[in-house]
């Protein structure tokens, strides 16, 4: 014990010491031969001693010896991979868990459990599932580092597989307790094959070569030959047979297909399953290739010509890669012959004003052959010269029929798009977005036919008030086909010229002519995803071009894709060129599970243009890509904190190292005792006695 004044002894304070002296010598010289006052004086002395001290402010230091008991911290690995384990079932190994810790508090009753993942939560005794979907020692390293000053030490009981966080061990140079590890699983990785990614174009021309480049990875020990399948649809359209060497190892197998269907096309590669294989979910894999046509052609048949042709004929010119072969009625014959159009093969048939009287039965017979054959698809458009009796000839192709007239000859009809319309939300985005502005400038038409609709076919605009169809749109049998019922085609198409929608009526009709002939030409994105369905920290690779894009415009092209959820952007990715494969593209990881829909946008010069669609994110399983015991890392752990390390069969080898202890700590303890309370009580007790003795002699 030590005792230490904080005030230093100076002038003043000696100064109140003399003063007080003298003061003390005078009255004790004035009441030395009265005894009881002189009782009186000691307890003034002992009042004024008690102050002069204090006033010092004295520090009384003293140690004292305390105890502390510690205990042991167990760790408890909760996470997907444990439970794949074929040396020990999911549920056997949460009941050996339980007895465990069981055996341990009957060593340490303070002993705490603890079960984790990527985050550590306090065991409260009940089961708990394996289903954490990362693991993340560094922060058990973290936890008991905290904790190190009250722990004798520390067991974990895990497969060693690190799947997220820090996978170094310096942090455990810090930690000055034992660490005892228990290895959980077979040191052989379990087996797993997955599809790692396709490399395929994501458009390519009706009738070329393409090259599909699979990578496949395999997991665990193995020396094997799978078969890579490749499927279009439900069709079997290739296969090969490659080798595997597992151990992470990547594997090739390389395809080469062309495709005369033209649209998307939907492909899927799988592999064959191998026994023991904990995962088969990653064994398929689907991506789409749109087919394009490298020379659309299109025949334009008119009964006579009228001022709906020339329209017409510039829509086709301006669509891409189209050839237009121009067949006009002249009497009872064609111009050029008619014998051309029924031997050459057409994706897209147009009548023009045509036909102006009935055709025949066996010329009905002999086009709806044609048409099978060539799987054409059609799109009439009405003229000033038919009647509707003779376009009551070719209705049967286009799943019409005639109704009632509900409007004067020649009256032109104002008209709007139908928001119910099946194959409107097929249509450019620019359509859709401009509709509403351009409303007021569409000139009113003049209705030629008037017809009901069967179940296949949908209407896309109205004439308004008479609520009959301007245009249709239907497919049936894989035959696509679409009917304009307006004889001023050509209204629409000039008009609409002199306003700042000019471009209208070609946009129209190209997104026309791109559903009938299955392709959005070169107004089009083509960019996807190389999945649908994503795990959690999974990378997402984003391809893709645009169809008409030439690499000269690279210095005046932006891209970007936007990543929504619940309407919010929530990440913008810049997408970056990629000479060697000829692709923008962008590689980023899937973030937090949910579901997400995504916008791509191209701004090519003064031209943009926007593709949609949608992706999942899931929980991750990333665990069962390495399903064993790390004992190498386990090991280490436990060596370089002094202590050790044991496989799970031989885990009650660790209790002879746990015990019961306590940490001995000396404290230094001080006390201020002017600002102790137990000064202030002595000094009331003592003035308390003098005015109890000053009453008791009769003093006032």
């Amino acid at each position: 014990m030590s005792l230490q004044f904080l005030n230093d002894i100076d002038g003043w304070f000696l100064a109140l010491l003399l003063t007080s002296i003298v003061v003390i010598l005078w009255i004790y010289l004035g009441v030395k031969k009265d005894r009881k006052l002189s009782i009186l004086y000691i307890f003034r002395i002992f009042v004024l001693i008690i102050v002069l001290f204090l006033l010092l402010q004295p520090k009384v230091t003293w140690k004292e010896n305390l105890q502390y008991p510690l205990h042991w911290n167990i760790y408890v690995d909760k996470s997907v991979s444990m439970a794949y384990h074929q040396s020990i079932s999911p549920q056997l190994y949460l009941e050996e868990i339980q007895r465990y810790i069981g055996s341990i508090r009957e060593i340490d009753p303070d002993a705490l459990v603890f079960t984790f993942d990527h985050t550590i939560q306090k065991y409260n005794g009940q089961s708990f599932k394996l289903n954490g979907a990362v693991t993340d020692i560094s922060n058990v390293h973290n936890h008991i580092l905290e904790a190190k000053d009250d722990l004798i030490g520390a067991i974990i009981i895990s497969d060693g597989q690190i799947t997220k966080g820090n996978t170094d061990q310096n942090q455990l140079n810090k930690i000055h307790i034992p660490i005892y590890t228990i290895g959980v699983g077979d040191t052989i990785l379990m087996v797993d094959i997955a599809i790692k990614s396709v490399s395929a174009p994501t458009i390519a021309i009706k009738g070329e070569e393409m090259d599909i480049d699979v990578t496949i990875v395999s997991q665990g020990k193995m020396n094997d030959r799978i078969n890579v399948l490749f499927y279009n649809g439900s069709n079997l359209i290739g296969s090969k047979y490659i080798h595997l060497s597992g151990e992470g190892s990547l594997s090739k197998a390389k395809f080469r297909i062309s495709s005369n269907t033209l649209g998307v096309n939907k492909y899927v590669i799988k592999t064959s399953v191998l026994k023991d294989e904990i995962n088969i979910d990653n064994n398929r894999l689907p991506f789409e290739v749109t087919i394009l046509k490298d020379r659309y052609n299109i025949a334009l048949i008119t009964g006579a010509p009228n001022f709906n042709t020339g329209p017409i004929k510039k829509s086709i010119k301006g669509f891409p890669r189209a050839s237009m072969d121009h067949y006009v009625q002249i009497g009872d014959s064609f111009t050029p012959s008619l014998s051309e159009f029924w031997s050459k093969p057409y994706e897209l048939i147009i009548f023009d004003n045509f036909p102006l009287k009935p055709v025949s039965k066996r010329w009905q017979k002999i086009f709806a052959k044609k048409l099978v054959s060539n799987k054409s698809s059609l799109f009439f458009i009405a003229g000033p010269n038919i009647t509707s009796k003779s376009a009551e000839s070719l209705y049967p192709f286009f799943h019409v029929s005639n109704t009632r007239t509900p409007s004067k000859d020649n009256e032109k009809i104002n008209w709007y798009w139908s928001e119910s319309g099946d194959y409107i939300s097929q249509f450019d985005s620019y359509i859709l977005n401009q509709s509403e502005k351009v409303q007021n400038s569409y000139p009113p038409l003049t209705p030629k036919l008037f017809i009901e609709t069967d179940e296949e076919v949908s209407t896309l605009a109205l004439y308004d008030k008479i609520y009959s169809p301007l245009l249709v749109f239907g497919e049936k049998n894989g035959l696509r086909s679409s009917l304009w019922t307006a004889s001023d085609f050509y209204t629409l198409y000039y008009k609409l010229t002199e306003t700042a929608s000019f471009d209208y009526s070609n946009i129209l009709m190209g997104n026309i002519f791109s559903w009938l002939m299955r392709t959005s030409g070169e107004n089009e994105l083509y960019f996807r995803l190389n999945k649908k369905v994503f795990q959690q920290g999974e990378e997402i690779y984003v391809s893709g071009t645009h169809a008409g894009f030439d690499e000269n415009d690279i210095g005046n092209t932006v891209g970007y894709i936007n990543l929504v959820q619940d309407n919010e952007i929530i990440k913008t990715y810049e997408l970056n060129y990629s000479p060697t494969n000829e692709l923008w593209e962008k590689r980023f990881l899937a973030g937090k599970p949910g579901d997400y829909s995504y916008s791509i946008h191209m701004d090519i010069l003064e031209n943009s243009f926007e593709q949609n669609g949608r992706f999942v994110i899931d929980e991750s399983q990333i665990e069962l890509n390495n399903v064993s015991v790390n004992d190498a890392y386990l090991s280490s752990m436990a060596n370089q904190t002094n202590g050790k390390y044991m496989p799970w069969k031989s885990r009650a080898d660790i209790l002879p190292y746990i015990h019961d202890d306590v940490k001995n700590e000396m404290v230094l303890k001080t006390a201020m005792l002017h600002e102790n309370y137990i000064a202030i009580i002595v000094i009331i007790l003592f003035l308390s006695c003098e005015w109890y003795i000053r009453r008791f002699i009769g003093l006032s």
